[in-house]
């Protein structure tokens, strides 16, 4: 009797293991049931079931679908793991590009319809659209068109300060049919970033208008300044005039905020070569008291005159790098990404000048994350040695710290957008 025993143990064990396989559904139904208690919001269970499943599927595709599930269940470290760790998935070309975006569909949107968007959204919308992905670019539109003005600032501001021009263009397609003055006046605002299109003229035009109307600049007085800004860039002897006029009309007046915007007004005459303006405007840049919104402004006008060749422009870049950049956050991303990650990428005099200098100041130690972002996203762009590496090693390090709906996230959301940004678009 007992020489059976042994062969009639193995029958059980193996009896036992094909049950238990009878009982574990196949690979289409597992998906769908872990898809579902994501869609549901269970995440312990979805995850406890994904375990499993990876256990018996280990294909690239149902690598894919477990990266998308750890990124729905806020846990990044092994959704970047999932594939940058995998043996064969990091050496294919397409691998950077799908991984940023279903990071970037994952955490934009609650829900897979995206009809539930997080906080997150304008900045992974804009970074999709950016990379044509055409439902992006299409949710974009949808945006411009019916959203209120106040919502659309949560895309078209984002938007005006992307390095590349086409979730601008977007918008700005859609905002100038809505036959409304002020959706015409931000239509005209993006329009005017350095292009000669059809529409310039009338552009101008409006933003002629808007400058010498002062219930725009009491009622709206950030798009009231920028006006006064896109004019002097585009330096027509016309806009040079209208810009004069408005700093006379505010010369002499004591109230704090009719001085500001003078000096508002003398940042559109910068920003069209106008450097005899500049003495009056450095002590709200560089003085003790700094005013930020008239800094913010000026350093656009510094930006432009550059790029357009202006030596002049540099030293005070320089000194703005330096003084103000180094003290306020925002400053040098913003330096940053006009230098690095424009349409067109700097020239070799522009890295032997300075911009070599900028991406060691921003791979310093203590650094703010976007910093490091940025310089690294130049890097991945330029094709550097190891570039893609040190980006994923950054995006590793943020995601350690990043998890949407903590406290944290606020402060780490937009870097942790921008690294996943630079791998969809410069991979």
């Amino acid at each position: 009797m007992r020489r059976f025993l042994p062969p009639l143990l193995l029958a059980l064990v193996f009896g036992a293991i094909a049950v238990r396989m009878l009982l574990e559904p196949s690979r289409g139904e597992a998906r769908e049931q872990i898809s579902g208690l994501v869609q549901a919001g269970v995440f312990d269970e979805a995850t406890q079931r994904l375990e499993r499943y990876l256990a018996r599927y280990d294909e690239d595709e149902d690598a894919w679908f477990a990266t998308w599930v750890w990124f729905r269940s806020a846990q990044p470290e092994r959704a970047i793991e999932q594939i940058w760790g995998h043996p064969s998935l990091p050496g294919k070309p397409d691998t950077a590009r799908r991984f940023a975006r279903t990071a970037l569909y994952a955490i934009g949107w609650e829900d897979e319809a995206r009809n539930d968007p997080t906080v997150l959204e304008p900045f992974c919308l804009l970074a999709l659209a950016e990379g044509d992905d055409a439902w992006a670019a299409e949710r974009l539109r949808r945006h411009a068109r019916e959203l209120d003005l106040m919502e659309s600032t949560r895309y078209f501001f984002p938007a005006y300060r992307r390095a590349t021009h086409r979730p601008m263009d977007l918008i700005v397609a859609e905002f100038r049919k809505r036959g409304d003055e002020r959706f015409d006046t931000a239509a005209a605002l993006g329009a005017l970033q350095g292009k000669e299109d059809a529409a310039a003229a009338k552009d101008g035009a409006r933003l002629l208008e808007v400058l010498a109307d002062d219930r725009w600049r009491r009622t709206f007085r950030d798009v009231w300044c920028v006006a006064g800004l896109t004019l002097g860039r585009r330096g027509s002897s016309e806009n040079l005039a209208a810009l004069e006029l408005a700093a006379a009309a505010l010369d002499g007046s004591v109230n704090e905020l009719d001085q500001q915007d003078r000096q508002l007004v003398l940042v559109g005459l910068l920003a069209a070569g106008r450097f005899d303006v500049h003495d009056e405007i450095a002590p709200a840049v560089y003085g003790d008291d700094g005013v930020m919104i008239v800094t913010v402004w000026y350093l656009e006008a510094l930006i432009h005159r550059y790029l357009s060749g202006d030596a002049r422009s540099e030293v005070w870049l320089r000194r703005m790098w330096e003084g103000p950049g180094s003290k306020y956050r925002g400053l040098r991303d913003r330096v940053a990404r006009a230098f690095l990650l424009q349409d067109a990428r700097p020239d070799e005099a522009a890295m032997e000048a300075w911009v070599g200098r900028m991406l060691t100041d921003l791979e310093r130690p203590d650094a703010p994350p976007m910093e490091h972002v940025l310089a690294r996203s130049f890097a991945q762009r330029a094709g550097l040695p190891d570039a893609r590496e040190r980006l994923l090693a950054l995006l590793r390090d943020l995601a350690a710290r990043f998890h949407p709906g903590d406290g944290a996230a606020a402060e780490l959301s937009e870097p942790f957008v921008e690294c996943l940004r630079a791998l969809y678009l410069y991979s």
